[in-house]
């Protein structure tokens, strides 16, 4: 009975005591994003209270930090983007030329996005001192489904994956549009264009880098500017050559 209690002090000596670092401790578990843990599995490894390990777990998936399906917990798309500055950094670095080159032939805005969750985030645009004409920031944010950037994306997505990013935010009927949206875009391999309300045309076509699973990089290159779009379906081809071969100089 005494070693049974020894025992037990040293498990609970063990566990760390502020919430912070069973937080830290619980994460640690997870090798990458392919690594899938439930939560027995996580109070086993980390010897946390049973109560305790489920109440972090849920915390962390309304976060975003931890995805949850049957199948146990991986990491989310909030963890997942921690790792991925020098990425890209990397993809700003190879494909800055070829949006000076965009530019400079179509006297368009060009722009470089990357997926991150159910945003986009743009990381790079030119256009000298016409830029200034299309309400985009390098460095800001922009829901994915409501551009012509994001949709090209998310249409690289499995479907499931894209009802877990705006089940919450979209009634039945516009969730089912966006799909059939992206599904068209699917057929186009990830290009598309359309012009919005304010009059601004946009052709976008997206670019998949990285392993297969949750450590694909969605990234897209676009044009956008107030011409008709007409004129943006013209350059498809050429914003598909770029994509390629920002994506072989990726790989």
């Amino acid at each position: 009975m005494t070693v049974i209690d020894n025992d037990l002090d040293v498990a609970a000596a063990a566990v760390p005591p502020t919430m912070a670092e069973r937080i830290t401790l619980i994460l640690d578990q997870f090798d990458g994003a392919g690594t899938r843990l439930t939560a027995e599995d996580l109070v086993q490894l980390t010897r946390i209270p049973r109560s305790t390990t489920h109440r972090i777990l849920e915390q962390l998936t309304q976060l975003n930090w931890l995805r949850h399906n049957r199948f146990g917990y991986r990491l989310g798309w909030r963890a997942i983007a921690l790792g991925r500055s020098t990425e890209r950094d990397e993809l700003r670095a190879v494909a800055a030329p070829h949006l000076h080159q965009l530019h400079l032939h179509t006297r368009l805005i060009a722009h470089l996005a990357v997926l991150d969750g159910r945003d986009i985030v743009w990381l790079d645009k030119v256009g000298g001192r016409c830029a200034d004409t299309i309400a985009t920031r390098v460095g800001g944010r922009s829901r994915a489904d409501l551009t012509t950037e994001g949709k090209a994306m998310l249409a690289f997505l499995p479907p499931e994956h894209v009802d877990v990013l705006y089940g919450d935010v979209l009634v039945p009927e516009a969730l089912a549009h966006l799909h059939g949206q992206l599904g068209q875009i699917r057929t186009l391999s990830g290009r598309t264009w359309e012009t919005d309300a304010r009059g601004v045309s946009s052709a976008a076509a997206a670019v998949r880098s990285g392993d297969e699973g949750d450590q694909v990089q969605v990234s897209c290159v676009s044009l956008r500017g107030r011409v008709p779009t007409d004129q943006l379906r013209r350059v498809l081809p050429l914003l598909a050559g770029v994509t390629r071969m920002i994506s072989e100089r990726l790989e």
